[in-house]
């Protein structure tokens, strides 16, 4: 790989790892600088108001996830989830933090993805905050897609030493992890980790398509 300092840009809290927890882990063994940026709080309520997740939960389960992958940089964004706008301040939060953590490579959510509007919102953040500052840029699978079905990928990562990692850091996402019922949700998700790493000979494997990626 070409690239040295790595920014990861999830809507939530749990987006990060489902995409892209063994690729982050291989980047840290390999002594890359690794960033995980939310672009929510990850704060949110139901229909009726009524708190689900907040700002002290959200930050304890975040920080015992990225402490089981190694993250030493995290960063939340302000806005509650499902609140998320595209605009000029999201835009040059993130160009910001871009410039000044010299970010050479960007992993994020594919589009569109599960129609999420946080998901679809964070896209086009990454994409509008790196356009003239990050040239490899890469999207993650969503294991969940209600949308047009899962990426095409075209590239692999090898995760097989890292899948048990992926797993416990996702766990430590108490609400998501009631919410998808359990080990069903992280069940689900090591299938296609080890669905992906058949196509390409291993144990498990996550898949990613690219926007852009400098050879050379």
């Amino acid at each position: 790989m070409t690239f040295s300092r790595v920014l990861f840009v999830g809507a939530h809290p749990d987006d990060i790892e489902l995409g892209a927890a063994g690729t982050i882990c291989n980047l840290i063994e390999q002594g890359k600088e690794v960033h995980c940026y939310h672009t929510t709080s990850g704060e949110y309520k139901d229909l009726n108001g009524n708190p689900i997740r907040d700002k002290e939960s959200v930050l304890k389960e975040t920080r015992k996830s990225m402490d089981i992958l190694g993250v030493e940089h995290l960063t939340f964004g302000f806005a509650p989830a499902t609140e998320l706008k595209f605009n000029k301040l999201e835009v040059s939060v993130l160009q910001r933090y871009i410039l000044e953590h010299k970010i050479d490579t960007i992993f994020t959510h594919p589009i569109p993805d599960t129609y999420h509007q946080d998901h679809q919102n964070t896209h086009n953040i990454v994409v509008a905050a790196s356009r003239r500052y990050v040239n490899n840029i890469f999207l993650w699978e969503s294991v969940h897609s209600f949308g047009r079905g899962q990426i095409i990928p075209v590239a692999y990562v090898d995760i097989s030493l890292h899948l048990d990692n992926k797993m416990d850091s996702l766990r430590c996402h108490t609400t998501e992890y009631v919410k998808f019922r359990h080990d069903k949700w992280v069940s689900g998700i090591s299938s296609m980790a080890k669905y992906r790493g058949s196509q390409i000979g291993v144990h498990a494997a996550e898949a990613f398509d690219i926007i852009k990626y400098i050879l050379f």
